[in-house]
């Protein structure tokens, strides 16, 4: 990866479980058998970004400690060039969202 950018305000933000989604939030997530996640055979979570529920089954783990992305946990692609950053932070019960380009 040549030079990278990252933004991110370092807030940590509260990870979202299934079961404290509306239902008008759960319909944008057509792809999850939701009887299998209330009755605990499944789960999910997702945390808010920027207006949006992102679903954190999505992201990549991120693990190579030496490239410029080293200290983030994982990434969703937008485009070929830029994408959405996740990393745990107090004992993987919150999560910093950044953004990068390149």
């Amino acid at each position: 990866m040549s030079e990278v950018t990252v933004i991110t305000n370092n807030v940590p933000r509260d990870i979202v479980e299934s079961w404290e989604l509306s239902a008008d939030e759960r319909s944008e997530f057509d792809y999850f058998d939701w009887e299998k996640i209330e009755s605990g055979d499944e789960s999910a979570s997702f945390v808010r970004y920027k207006g949006e529920l992102l679903d954190l089954g999505e992201f990549m783990v991120w693990d190579n400690p030496s490239s410029p992305l080293g200290d983030w946990h994982g990434f969703r692609s937008d485009t070929f060039f830029s994408g959405v950053l996740v990393r745990y932070v107090e004992d993987f019960d919150r999560i910093i969202v950044g953004r990068y380009y390149s």
